[in-house]
Formats: C-alpha cells, sequence, structure tokens
C-alpha cells in the first residue's frame, strides 16, 4: 500500500501530499515551478 496499512485517505489526501512534496523541493512553494495543478485533470511535473 502506497500510504500504509493503518490509514484512511480522503478526497484531499493527495492534494496534501502534493502540498508536503511541494513544500520540500520547490524555493517557493506558493509557486510552484515543477509541480503543477491542472485544474479538472491532476497534477503534472514540468522540468
Amino acid at each position: 500500500a502506497v500510504w500504509g496499512y493503518n490509514v484512511y485517505p480522503t478526497t484531499r489526501t493527495i492534494d496534501n501530499f502534493i502540498l508536503s512534496f511541494r513544500k520540500y523541493f520547490e524555493e517557493d512553494s506558493r509557486n510552484p515551478k515543477y509541480f503543477h495543478s491542472v485544474r479538472g485533470v491532476g497534477y503534472k511535473y514540468a522540468e
């Protein structure tokens, strides 16, 4: 399992994961350079 065995994911689980990911990898998580949100689709990685 990706999240572990005692985790109860919600509709915001992926959003929260991406937010944490951005805070770790991006210089400015409020203005992401690499991990972009695509409305109605999901997320994409831009080099």
